[in-house]
């Protein structure tokens, strides 16, 4: 089984001269056993008197030739009947010819002697003509002189030797020699056979498995399959194929259910604060009696749903550009301290109005100007400490520690609010996610912290939250300082 393994794991073109040696080889082989065994079976029938053998009417000329001597002067035509009956006609032929070469009688007419002398050089010497081999013997008279001779006709062929199985001959003859083609033929087609079993099952798997990807069914693999070099490359590359279009279309698909989701929200969230809208608006066209004050409550909730339904839009075209493949961070010189004062002083004035304590802290502060997208990371800071800010009670405090190295950039937010809930630290920061039990009484999109982890990636860093065990939430942002 091992060795067939590797067998089928060569090359094409090594299994395809390997195929034509073996068959080449036994061919050879299966013809020479063939031969060995006819030959030996010609051996028995000629031993057992069943077919002459091809020389057997020459080796009958010499006792012919001796018992024409003893008839004496065969040379007059009243010996043709006795000649006839003594020489098998079916097999030789003869000629009694005189001293001239002249034919007085027999079964052969042509003159192949025309002189006295040429008789003498002739005999017991072969003649050769299209139709066999002629040899002449001397006839002598009683006073031992020779006045002639008698020739005889005869082929050394199997099938002149035995008349009467020529065709028997011919078709056996036939046999023998088309028997190393008809071996070839045969191993070819066994070992085709086998070579087309070998490639025929890995491409009816390519081809079965190109149209099951036609009916968007990708799990399948071709893994398993095992066959010459080529082969595997060939089911190795279709099966990185169809992984690569099977992550493509698992990813359009989930982009599809993304959008779907991103219109369901997107409608949802437009829904409330166009609701308070429209019914603020038709309160102030119901009403008869003009109240200021109720008239600027009711365009300050108008205003303020206005601004949601704007920031929201903001929020969408934000997420729009942030997740576009050519979406380029723009990194600038920045120096740091005062930036963070300034960011500090922002936050810190913020946390005023709502009579929150904010704090922060600048630890290790190994560089001045670090290497940042500056636009970038505000977004990013703004998202979080406005977050922070959000759920942080009054009297309530946000801390703001900040480590900076020579190759990150660490901010730490801490808060003593009502932190997050169980178990859903890592989807806060999922599209459009919300821990608000009901997204009508939220007043934000779900966007700002996805945007925030999406920017934070982009600079080559992480973004993770947690609650804290003395009570609050824990934001930590890393990102690499780009030199």
């Amino acid at each position: 089984m091992g060795k067939l393994s590797r067998f089928r794991k060569r090359t094409l073109r090594g299994q395809l001269i390997s195929y034509f040696h073996l068959t080449l080889l036994l061919s050879i082989l299966a013809t020479l056993i063939t031969w060995g065994i006819a030959f030996v079976a010609f051996l028995w029938l000629i031993n057992t008197d069943k077919i002459n053998p091809a020389n057997y009417y020459e080796e009958m000329i010499p006792e012919l030739a001796a018992w024409i001597q003893e008839k004496g002067d065969v040379l007059s035509e009243e010996h043709k009947v006795d000649l006839d009956d003594m020489i098998p006609l079916d097999g030789l032929d003869y000629q009694i010819v005189n001293l001239d070469g002249e034919v007085v009688y027999g079964s052969m007419a042509e003159q192949y002697i025309s002189t006295t002398e040429r008789l003498e050089n002739q005999i017991n010497t072969n003649i050769y003509d299209k139709q066999g081999i002629i040899y002449y013997y001397p006839i002598y008279n009683d006073e031992q002189v020779m006045n002639g001779a008698v020739g005889f006709r005869y082929q050394v062929k199997l099938q002149s030797s035995n008349p009467k199985m020529t065709l028997l001959i011919a078709i056996f003859g036939g046999l023998m020699f088309l028997s190393p083609f008809g071996y070839f033929y045969l191993f070819s087609y066994l070992f085709g056979k086998r070579f087309s079993k070998n490639i025929e099952k890995p491409f009816n798997d390519i081809i079965e498995g190109a149209h099951r990807i036609q009916h968007n069914d990708l799990d399948f693999s071709l893994s398993h399959i095992d066959s010459t070099v080529e082969l595997n490359h060939l089911v190795d590359a279709f099966e990185k194929m169809k992984e690569a279009l099977k992550a493509s279309l698992y990813k359009q698909w989930d982009l599809e259910q993304e959008r779907k989701d991103m219109i369901a929200a997107i409608a949802h969230d437009l829904k409330t604060p166009l609701t308070i809208i429209l019914g603020h608006v038709e309160g102030l066209l119901e009403s008869r009696q003009t109240n200021p004050e109720r008239m600027e409550r009711y365009l300050k909730t108008i205003q303020a749903s206005a601004e949601r339904s704007i920031q929201l839009m903001k929020d969408l075209n934000e997420v729009s550009t942030i997740e576009q493949v050519d979406f380029r961070l723009e990194f600038t010189s920045v120096n740091i301290k005062e930036w963070l004062e300034s960011k500090a002083t922002e936050y810190m004035l913020l946390c005023e109005e709502k009579q929150i304590t904010f704090q922060y802290n600048i630890k290790n502060l190994e560089k001045e100007t670090v290497l940042i997208d500056l636009f970038r990371i505000n977004q990013v800071l703004d998202n979080v400490l406005i977050n922070s800010l959000r759920f942080t009670p009054k009297q309530g405090k946000i801390n703001w520690q900040i480590n900076i190295t020579k190759e990150d950039i660490v901010f730490e937010v801490l808060d003593n609010g009502p932190g997050f809930a169980d178990n859903n630290t890592t989807r806060i920061f999922e599209k459009f996610y919300q821990e608000d039990p009901s997204r009508s009484k939220s007043d934000h999109s779900g966007l700002g912290l996805f945007i925030a982890k999406t920017i934070v990636e982009k600079h080559g860093g992480y973004i993770i939250a947690s609650n804290r065990p003395e009570g609050g939430a824990y934001i930590k942002i890393e990102i690499k300082n780009i030199e």
